[in-house]
This record gives structure tokens, sequence and C-alpha cells, in this order.
């Protein structure tokens, strides 16, 4: 098995499978040991590697979300951590997401180490193909998206959840919002939290067949 995910690893490939099942199925790291009698450093460990094949396994193409004719709505987002002092500024980590109004909801997500407007515009023109409606809100960071070749509509959160003109909103994206934030644990809200937003991303993309992208990634991800 020289070159695959198993090589190295003491653990049989049984039992590394077993615990890789109830990864998939949201099982928390205690319940993993439960279920599979592993220790918990083997477990830290396992569900570790399982994120970063997952994360490997993703191509530059599932990453590039819209198209002529199609909305995508972005938002950032702050990861913040729990503090519990006043007056204290609140640590974390500030994420662009991007989620196409489409049955499949095809997102990108990336940390942003600020929130200016060469940042975003070079993330939106790498991850957002050219011809889309973006639906953003009225933050000046998205004030040049028409002159980098997309269409683009706001609402003003300031005033309302809904442009009552254009209908532009920004739901999926909150919802998206939403679900990144219970899914990422506080404690990890860090700028090392990327291979769970990949994580988050491939989940997504697989999300009625996660058994079988998980035994497909084993298979076309080597090892040297």
């Amino acid at each position: 098995m020289f070159g695959t995910f198993f090589s190295g690893h003491k653990t049989q490939p049984n039992r590394i499978l077993e615990a890789a099942y109830h990864w998939l199925g949201r099982a928390s790291n205690k319940q993993i040991e439960t279920f599979t009698r592993l220790s918990n450093q083997t477990v830290t460990n396992l569900v570790r590697y399982f994120r970063e094949l997952v994360a490997d396994s993703l191509n530059e193409i599932d990453l590039v979300i819209g198209g002529p004719g199609i909305v995508v709505e972005i938002d950032e987002t702050k990861l913040g951590k729990v503090k519990n002092h006043r007056g204290h500024r609140v640590e974390g980590v500030w994420v662009l997401v991007g989620v196409e109004r489409t049955p499949e909801r095809k997102i990108f997500l990336r940390i942003l180490q600020d929130r200016s407007a060469h940042t975003l515009e070079e993330m939106i023109l790498r991850h957002v193909t050219l011809g889309t409606t973006i639906v953003t809100d009225c933050w000046r960071g998205y004030s040049s998206l028409v002159a980098l070749g997309y269409e683009h509509s706001t609402v003003n959160h300031s005033v309302t959840f809904k442009d009552p003109n254009t209908g532009a909103c920004t739901n999926t994206a909150e919802g998206t919002n939403c679900a990144l934030k219970a899914f990422v644990p506080p404690r990890n809200r860090t700028v090392d939290c990327e291979n769970q937003l990949w994580e988050f991303i491939w989940r997504r993309k697989n999300a009625n067949r996660l058994w079988e992208a998980f035994i497909e990634s084993l298979r076309e991800v080597t090892y040297e």
C-alpha cells in the first residue's frame, strides 16, 4: 500500500475506514473513540488526515462558481471566538463566502487577510466566472465589480434584508454563513482553519454521496 493514504499508519485499514465512516456522519472525536475503541491521539490524527485527504481531492475547478445567467451571492463572515470579557476585541478570522443561487449551491470559501477592495476583487476574479450576476451588501470593497466584468446588484442591510426595487438579497450566503459557523468549532476559528473550509466545500459538493466520494479520494490522491 506504498503511496496510499494507509502508508505509514499502524492502525489496520479496516479500522481506519470504520473511523472514516463515523467521521463522514459528523460523529465527534469522542464518539469515534467509543465506536472504534481507538485511542484519543489516534482518532485526533486520523480526523486531521481525513480532512487533509478531502482537501487534496479538490481541484481548481471545484472552487470556481457562477457563469452567465447564474446569480452568486457574496458576503464576508467573521468566524469569531467566544470571549467572556466585555470590551475585548473578538478574535477569529474573516472568511469570504460565495454561493450560487442554484440547486447545487456551489460555493467557494477563502480566508481574508484584510477586507480591502484589492483583496476582495482578487478573490472574486479567481473564484467567480466573468459575466456572473453578483449580489452583495453595500460594502465599498465591491464597488468595482461591474468594471471587472460582472453584473452587480446590492442590498443595503442597514435598511432592509431585501431590496424593494430589485429584489436583491443575500439570504443564501447568510444561510451558508450560519452553517459554516456551526461547522467550525470556536477553538478552531483561526487562520489555520483552511482545511476545515475545504472540508465544508467538499461535503457540500458531495452531499448525497459522501462515502463514494471518500473512497474516490482514497483512490485518486497519492502520497510520496
